[in-house]
């Protein structure tokens, strides 16, 4: 098999998609007598009434988020619950999918596999994997729908927006042991996707997977780019060392503007933009990439010297997101195509337009179209966007000259 010119990593998961129920909820809500004091907590989710508290302490905020859970068994008797369908998730996984709907195969790097992921792997996708026996279990995965309400005697929520929830018990991905002809694929890659080291849960773990990831790096071509997604760590403290070791070393990094916020440690409005101007130059400063890219439900931008040769990144990455936003994983060619053509709403555009004025060429901005969706696909947007920036890259050697740091 010869190797293909992108390389995803790391993991994936069998995801068990539960169908949103607000009765089946509500109940569990009474059940467990679960009142407003219940939803700020943000300690270790060890039974089913910390899961329960936790996902409509994020429904109320609108937010969304990827947490574990103690006890994998919590997660089966929860899903149980619920309706649902069984897709396979992951950064790597969703991006490849991305990406081969645009025409560009890759291998992705999995933490384990068995007839089930080979059988969910987008067609025509190669993978690598280490020799591991590590225990798997399913993701949860909840999806909210905008105005979703969850009404009982203590409680009455109201959804703002459409958002996900991840929950997972993930022995394979925390142990993410890296197999021995990763160094040999990304030598010959011209797009290499780094993702996946947030369930990680150990700092002496974490940092031997890193180590390995450099000398593969560092053993790349000169003009093969280099992409790091940030994420919801498991354990909070590791995000720190993952994020200093990686900004060395690529050439985009890449989080959404919840996980922006989270580094700056406050709100950031993603329709002021001055404040989301200063949001990405304070962080892109602290971070010091060719490109820093930030993702969003209203728009996705770059911030560098290098911003505007991604700007067909950008576009391709927001239109196949809205895409699956819209019509969900069987997205058509013809449905990115509309999407593209699909107008702003007022504030988005006003937005962009301050945006422009405000950070001129050193920001590029792609504005994401309104569309009106009675059940839109709200899990695997950010993995869905990066497949798309990331096809984008591989088909174009002017970008990656523009931006990977080894060819200057």
């Amino acid at each position: 098999m010869s190797t293909p010119a992108v390389v995803l990593g790391f993991g994936a998961a069998v995801d068990r998609e539960v169908t949103w129920d607000p009765v089946v909820l509500a109940e569990l809500a009474e059940h467990h007598g679960i009142g407003p004091d219940d939803l700020v907590a943000v300690g270790p989710i060890r039974t089913e009434r910390d899961l329960v508290a936790s996902v409509l302490g994020y429904l109320g905020r609108g937010a969304g988020g990827e947490r574990r859970v103690d006890e994998p068994a919590v997660i089966t008797r929860f899903s149980d619950r619920f309706d649902g369908v069984t897709s396979l998730g992951g950064t790597c996984v969703r991006a490849a999918r991305a990406m081969r709907g645009l025409g560009t195969s890759s291998v992705v790097h999995l933490s384990f596999v068995d007839d089930e992921v080979r059988r969910l792997l987008p067609e025509g996708t190669a993978y690598l994997v280490a020799d591991t026996d590590e225990a798997t279990y399913p993701h949860l995965i909840v999806q909210y729908p905008s105005g979703a309400r969850i009404r009982t005697e203590r409680l009455d929520l109201v959804a703002p927006r459409a958002n996900r929830l991840i929950y997972v018990n993930d022995p394979a991905n925390e142990r993410l042991a890296l197999s021995d002809g990763l160094a040999a694929s990304v030598a010959d890659a011209s797009v290499f996707l780094v993702s996946g080291l947030n369930a990680i849960r150990t700092v002496p773990e974490l940092r031997e997977r890193l180590d390995h990831i450099e000398v593969c790096i560092g053993a790349a071509r000169r003009d093969g780019l280099v992409y790091y997604e940030d994420a919801g760590f498991h354990e909070p403290e590791l995000a720190d060392v993952a994020r200093s070791h990686m900004v060395r070393l690529v050439d985009v990094y890449s989080l959404s503007d919840e996980e922006l916020g989270a580094v700056l440690g406050r709100d950031v409005d993603p329709l002021d933009a001055a404040d989301v101007l200063d949001a990405v130059t304070t962080v892109a400063a602290r971070v010091d990439v060719p490109v820093l890219v930030v993702h969003s439900r209203h728009w996705a931008l770059a911030v560098g010297a290098a911003a505007s040769h991604v700007a067909p990144a950008l576009a391709t990455g927001v239109a196949v997101a809205t895409a699956r936003y819209a019509y969900g994983s069987s997205a058509t060619d013809a449905d990115v195509r509309s999407v593209r053509a699909a107008p702003l709403d007022a504030d988005t555009a006003r937005f962009a337009a301050g945006l422009a004025v405000l950070g001129g060429s050193r920001v590029a901005c792609a504005p994401v179209p309104t569309l009106e969706v009675a059940t839109p696909t709200t899990v695997g947007l950010g993995d869905t966007f990066v497949g798309g920036f990331l096809a984008e890259c591989a088909a174009s050697s002017t970008i990656r000259t523009a931006v990977s740091r080894r060819g200057h």
